[in-house]
């Protein structure tokens, strides 16, 4: 109210006391006095009331309901893509689970295929020794039968020459001519001596 008063007072140029006394006995004629001085009549403030009350209605009718429909819909964009997104990565959390626990998996696997890998060699290293020692035991075995065979069979050779030479040496002594049956039983008898020697 004072502020009222004292546009009221700035406004108007000093009147009549009489006037004045009037004027602040009733506040309201003042400011009905002063919006006059201004040019704002009831006529002309019902006619632009109503103006903005029909501009506020088509504003609002076709600008601001759809604007603050689009407002909604981004809005609920926004709200569907804050939940894709936390799907995604909670999708993207749930794949890098799985991809290590397949990781450990392939890597588990992969240290039982070596260690199975490292046993099996292992295995065959040793049956292999073996197979190695039995071949070699049985070309040792077999050398010796060869050996054994080839020094019977110069055994057998030395007895036949050296009944042979005896033979010889014997006819040469006696100097006799044997004929082929006498030699035969003569080489038969030193091959019978030497053996049983």
């Amino acid at each position: 109210m004072k502020l009222f008063s004292l546009l009221l007072n700035t406004a108007t140029p000093a009147a009549p006391a009489a006037h004045s006394a009037t004027e602040s006995s009733n506040p309201l004629d003042g400011i009905i006095k002063l919006f006059g001085d201004f040019g704002v009549d009831a006529p002309h403030l019902i006619a632009q009331l109503v103006n903005f009350s029909i501009l506020a209605f088509v504003l609002y009718k076709f600008a601001i309901k759809p604007a603050l429909g689009q407002l909604e819909e981004r809005i609920r964009q926004a709200e569907q893509l804050q939940s894709d997104r936390l799907q995604a990565e909670q999708k993207l959390l749930d794949a890098k689970k799985t991809a290590q626990a397949e990781l450990q998996k392939a890597s588990e696997e992969a240290a039982k295929i070596l260690t199975d890998a490292r046993n099996s060699a292992k295995q065959t290293i040793e049956a292999s020794k073996g197979e190695a020692v039995a071949a070699v035991a049985e070309i040792t075995r077999k050398g010796k039968e060869s050996l054994e065979a080839d020094r019977r069979q110069m055994l057998n050779e030395v007895r036949g020459e050296v009944s042979r030479l005896v033979v010889e040496t014997a006819a040469k002594v006696l100097e006799q001519n044997l004929d082929d049956a006498q030699r035969t039983r003569l080489n038969e008898a030193a091959v019978k001596q030497l053996s049983s020697k």
